[in-house]
């Protein structure tokens, strides 16, 4: 039975419109800001001839509500509406309600935390809040007077407001600071989209109002956790009219790096294990705006080396920063959000040795890469992907090198998280490859492909082949042929903690 939390979202920058609008009664913003925007796929390869391929992604929250029964809270923030709906009041003299049953049903609750919205311009918070928020922040390290607030570290005091008020049964309201009621639900799941990564971390890192004991999990998703360098004034937005330093100079590698530790957080997470943050990647970066075209291994603004925290799982997928390609907006970063905040496996797999068949000895004195797709199995998306597009495959080696690199360090080709929930069904138990004697686990589908360097071409195809791995606990080596070669993969599952 997964553990369910309630959700917050948090979005990223914006840009200049967000720091100078009125959220008033006449804005026409989208309230989940990017959120539950979804897309239609084609069919191209014919997959739904064979297999169960989903044409529809709606959006991140809606599908959150049709598989799991999420409640959107977006406009039910104190969740009197939800709790009316379930009949949640207090059982009469000599009646009793089912035992767990308010606790499960009010954490299945999501939010889209919208902090432009508290900017001076539009609610005006008080000078009382402003002055709770500065306060918290200079106790716990971070020091600036209540004038000063803005950027990362004021969307980080508001956040873990909200977090109070929904995990904790006193919390401080946001009109005056003083103490009232929260919903008391223990903690919560942060998912933060590129600055909403770096909002979430902060909030955490500095123990903002207690948010390091309220936050379970934190998944990020094409967040600069070393600093974008090209999203500074001097880079990537140098040509966006109105923009203000407010925002933008708090997520320079610079500041980053002075204030959070880049990629190895400092102030340090001591609260959340190595399996309770997952950072998603996006590589995909010609078909965002016409500068992006030139940010190689990028997602159109964040650097594929700078988007993903030391020590803690990471996956890559093809998809652009934000926009019809975007990370949020496509079906990929569903499966594994659904899977890092819901599934109760942590998978590694690693490539470890590589063999050429005989007869294979005109390949032995060439560059060798290879490319690797993980996949659902039944489900045409990728958890994880590295390959030539993706700009992320391992470079070119001569055999001897191969062997050696592998030997020292072993490709990582997924390192993520899996449901044992997901059981492979009565028609697929007789495809090829499926583990027939143990239906009840889990599959993952590895594919996988070799090329050989060509300076002319970039590589040349030489093989491929693709593998279902059942997910049963604990470690083993499998073999993975194709017409060229055998590698071995070491496979690791375990409960997570």
């Amino acid at each position: 039975m997964p553990t369910f939390y309630p959700i917050i979202f948090v979005h990223g920058w914006g840009g200049p419109a967000d720091l100078t609008r009125d959220f008033g009664a006449a804005d026409e913003r989208d309230p989940y800001v990017g959120w539950n925007t979804g897309r239609r796929y084609n069919d191209p390869d014919g997959w739904m001839k064979f297999r169960n391929t989903e044409l529809n992604f709606e959006g991140l929250v809606l599908r959150l509500v049709k598989d799991f029964g999420y409640y959107d809270a977006s406009n039910d923030e104190e969740l009197a509406d939800f709790r009316s709906y379930l009949g949640m009041k207090s059982p009469a003299p000599g009646e009793t309600s089912p035992p767990g049953v308010r606790e499960a049903a009010l954490s299945k609750s999501l939010w889209i935390f919208r902090y432009y919205e508290y900017n001076a311009e539009h609610l005006k918070l008080s000078k009382d809040i402003k002055i709770v928020l500065a306060d918290e922040l200079t106790h716990q390290g971070y020091s600036v007077a209540w004038e000063n607030l803005a950027g990362i570290p004021y969307y980080a005091a508001l956040l873990a407001l909200k977090i109070q008020q929904i995990a904790c049964a006193k919390c401080r309201r946001l009109s005056d600071g003083m103490e009232t009621a929260g919903l008391d639900l223990k903690q919560v799941a942060l998912v933060g989209h590129s600055m909403g990564g770096l909002i979430s971390r902060f909030a955490i890192q500095y123990n903002l109002f207690g948010a390091a004991d309220n936050v379970a999990r934190l998944m990020t998703m094409a967040t600069p956790h070393g600093g974008a360098r090209y999203a500074s004034p001097a880079g990537l937005l140098r040509f966006l009219p109105g923009l203000r330093d407010d925002d933008i100079q708090f997520f320079t590698p610079q500041w980053v790096t002075d204030h959070m530790g880049g990629q190895a957080p400092d102030p340090a997470i001591t609260t959340l294990s190595q399996t309770d943050i997952f950072c998603l990647i996006g590589t995909r970066h010609n078909d965002y705006y016409p500068v992006a075209r030139h940010l190689p291994r990028t997602d159109g603004v964040v650097d594929q080396n700078e988007a993903y925290l030391y020590n803690y799982p990471y996956a890559y997928v093809y998809n652009t920063h934000s926009g019809e390609h975007g990370i949020r907006e496509n079906h990929d970063a569903y499966q594994s959000m659904r899977r890092f905040l819901f599934g109760d496996l942590y998978v590694r797999m690693q490539i470890t040795d590589v063999e050429l068949k005989p007869g294979q000895k005109q390949v032995a004195d060439g560059e060798l890469f290879f490319h690797y797709f993980i996949k659902p199995r039944g489900i045409n998306t990728h958890l994880n992907e590295l390959s030539e597009r993706a700009e992320n495959q391992p470079r070119p080696r001569t055999l001897a090198e191969l062997k050696q690199r592998l030997a020292e360090r072993p490709y990582i080709i997924y390192d993520g998280f899996a449901d044992s929930g997901a059981l492979v069904d009565r028609a697929s138990r007789l495809s090829p490859g499926v583990t027939r004697t143990k239906q009840d686990l889990p599959h993952f589908q590895l594919e996988y492909s070799s090329f050989l360097s060509d300076a002319r071409v970039g590589g040349r195809a030489l093989a491929s082949g693709y593998k279902m791995i059942p997910l049963m606990e604990g470690a083993r080596t499998l073999t993975l042929d194709d017409q060229v070669m055998t590698a071995k993969l070491r496979v690791e599952v375990r409960k997570r903690g």
